[in-house]
């Protein structure tokens, strides 16, 4: 019977233990998780506020160099620049942007791997606690109800053999009484 105390409470404090990992992992993958949301969010308004702010300073500067210049050759070559610079920063964007999507993938892959691991573990303790309760049913408490019931028996027996019995006498005499 200790044995199975022992048991019993091993079996708990591992669900407990097991509960206060999977607490801590889904935290841990919360905060992760959290981490990217913020870091895109940064990484788009620093993207917007980087637009805003080489169009309002080349948007300028070309109509600058076409009404100061006049000259359709150097206004093309300093739009031919522009050009180049944004299509080397929309492809670190685009880069970036790939990259942050190839996290997020891998970190949702693993958290969906970990919820099913999570879940067969939780699912075997449950089976396990329900074969040892059905165990314990059936090899403890179904023999402790027989003996019991077995000691009931023997005891009423027993009182009944050695219960006080009124003399014979004294019985006549009282119904005697009664029937007057």
């Amino acid at each position: 019977m200790d044995f199975l105390k022992l048991v019993e409470n091993n079996v708990e404090n591992l669900v407990v233990v097991f509960i206060i990992l999977t607490s801590i992992f889904i935290i841990v993958q919360v905060g992760v998780l959290a981490g990217l949301f913020f870091s895109m969010r940064k990484l788009a308004f620093g993207v917007e506020r980087l637009c805003t702010d080489v169009e309002e300073k080349v948007g300028p500067t070309i109509t600058d160099f076409k009404q100061v210049l006049g000259e359709t050759k150097d206004i093309l070559s300093n739009v031919q620049g522009a050009t180049e610079n944004f299509a080397s920063i929309s492809e670190a964007v685009k880069y970036q942007v790939e990259r942050v999507n190839a996290v997020i993938e891998d970190t949702t892959d693993r958290a969906r791997v970990q919820i099913s691991k999570v879940d067969e573990v939780v699912t075997d303790a449950v089976q396990r606690m329900q074969a040892t309760s059905t165990i314990v049913d059936e090899n403890i408490l179904v023999p402790v109800r027989e003996v019991s019931a077995i000691i009931r028996g023997v005891s009423s027996g027993l009182q009944v053999l050695f219960a006080r019995r009124k003399n014979q006498v004294d019985q006549v005499h009282q119904d005697e009484e009664l029937f007057i």
